[in-house]
């Protein structure tokens, strides 16, 4: 390999590093105002953040009550929310030979069944979230 092609190799790994840094400080930033802008919502339960660990939001969760129909809400109104995990994972085809049942773990089959994931990715503006949690707010205050 030549000099040439060795220091290709670093700028291009540098250029990606920094980019990576900024997609992870937008997810970071959008996530803490969704935290913010969705605390006073007690239909909705964020999950609490500790400062020693830094989560870079490949997906943002809350716990909701209604799940589905906040979901079907969220998309008529043109939200992309999703349910990534609509299964715990005692219940998953992997964990079939560990042979547990509903029932076996109360709370994870709760939180399964209340879980919903926001857009929280580098491209969504601040205008797009405040939208979004109008909407979540919006549907809560219909019920």
């Amino acid at each position: 390999m030549t000099n040439y092609w060795i220091i290709f190799l670093i700028a291009q790994e540098v250029f990606l590093f920094q980019k990576l840094d900024n997609i992870t400080s937008k997810r970071i930033k959008n996530a803490n105002l969704l935290d913010k802008l969705l605390a006073n919502n007690k239909n909705v339960k964020t999950i609490v953040r500790k400062k020693y660990l830094k989560e870079v939001f490949h997906l943002y969760h809350i716990n909701v009550k209604n799940r589905d129909g906040l979901k079907e809400y969220l998309i008529k109104n043109n939200v992309d929310a999703k349910i990534h995990y609509p299964k715990p994972i005692h219940l998953q085809p992997a964990a079939k030979f560990l042979k547990y049942k509903v029932g076996d773990f109360p709370i994870a089959e709760s939180i399964a069944k209340s879980t919903i994931s926001l857009p929280v990715h580098e491209y969504i503006s601040t205008k797009d979230i405040s939208r979004m949690v109008k909407l979540i707010n919006q549907f809560y205050l219909k019920k």
